[in-house]
């Protein structure tokens, strides 16, 4: 559907469906997202990925803005933060304890997103906890810079949708999601299948020196988000392709701009309309993380951790699609197995339907 849909995309709006609303969406998430990364790049914050990323995920996930959402998503950064010190600070000396205690917010995190309505506040915590984890082990970063970097992130990405939702409202008004209906069973098989997925991840980002590896962390984490096999084959699928298209966008405005690369007001046009594009793929597939919502983000993280005079983007073009493919190989398998053994019991057994 995902790939239909992208094929879909350079058709004339009325063979698509691509409502007001969609269009609205897409506004908002082109202007946040332009505008996160002109802040971050214009004050060169440490880790403007954070700034970059965190309001393309809230707008692109979440459609509309109450206070429920904000609660959700800056609360999730607060509790991060502390648990992150905790874990860190006091656990490191204990690898073993430190890998269990990991592993219990994992599963906590996805448990909250399996059962739906803290779905928000269980998603941002599986991303904050794992980059926050890959940051913080290397002994070169700043703990109180990341920290409060993370926070100032969400909450500025709380601020940039109020304001986008304000500035730019929806023609009509939008359901509520379909609720899915899920058993015991197949709670606890999402929840303990991808936090121990999420825990190996985490195990072998601190085993191996993989401080330029975000994107293939993040790619491996977010793949985890439908938590199931299946869904996760998809997401992959999805992924693989997001990546691709938007790291071929980036090589081609780095080779268009070449030396003038470090000047925002060349940049950010050229920014946004990659943004737009992805975004209204994002916005016409309807699947949550699909191509469009990979490509964004892989936009966001590109931009936002190595918008450098100094860094070489198409050297990172390259390493981020040989690096994403390879972590996406190796979490499917992990995957694939761990589903395998969660099946063996009737209390963790998740049937996939036809």
């Amino acid at each position: 559907m995902s790939i239909n849909t992208l094929a879909r995309v350079f058709t004339p709006h009325d063979n698509i469906t691509f409502t007001a609303n969609d269009f609205r969406q897409t506004l908002r998430i082109v202007v946040a997202g332009t505008l996160a990364l002109s802040v971050s790049t214009f004050y060169n914050v440490q880790y403007g990925v954070f700034f970059v990323v965190y309001p393309i995920m809230l707008l692109s996930l979440v459609p509309v803005f109450n206070r429920h959402v904000a609660k959700q998503f800056i609360f999730s950064a607060v509790l991060n933060g502390i648990e992150m010190v905790l874990i860190i600070g006091f656990l490191s000396r204990w690898p073993v304890i430190m890998t269990l205690v990991v592993f219990a917010l994992y599963v906590m995190r996805f448990r909250f997103m399996s059962q739906g309505p803290l779905f928000l506040f269980g998603s941002m915590g599986v991303v904050c906890q794992s980059v926050m984890l890959n940051f913080m082990s290397y002994p070169t970063n700043d703990w109180h810079t990341l920290m409060f970097s993370n926070v100032e992130a969400s909450i500025m990405a709380v601020c940039l949708s109020a304001l986008m939702n304000y500035l730019i409202p929806d023609v009509e008004p939008r359901g509520r999601p379909p609720l899915i209906e899920k058993d015991a069973a197949r709670v606890r098989h999402e929840s303990l299948l991808s936090g121990t997925v999420a825990t190996i991840i985490f195990v072998i980002f601190q085993i191996s020196d993989l401080s330029d590896s975000l994107s293939a962390l993040m790619a491996g984490i977010l793949i985890l988000f439908p938590m199931n096999y299946r869904g996760a084959v998809m997401s992959s699928l999805w992924r693989v392709v997001g990546v691709v298209l938007a790291c071929l966008y980036i090589l081609a405005v780095q080779l268009l701009l070449y030396d003038h690369s470090s000047h925002m007001l060349l940049m950010m046009p050229l920014i946004g309309l990659g943004l737009a594009f992805s975004a209204r793929l994002h916005v016409m597939e309807k699947v949550g993380a699909g191509v469009g919502f990979s490509s964004i983000t892989t936009i966001g993280i590109m931009f936002g951790q190595n918008l450098h005079p100094e860094q070489d983007l198409v050297f990172s073009d390259l390493y981020r699609v040989t690096s994403v493919t390879v972590a996406l190989v190796a979490t499917l398998t992990m995957v694939f197995l761990v589903h395998l053994i969660l099946n063996r019991f009737a209390a963790t057994r998740y049937i996939i339907a036809d």
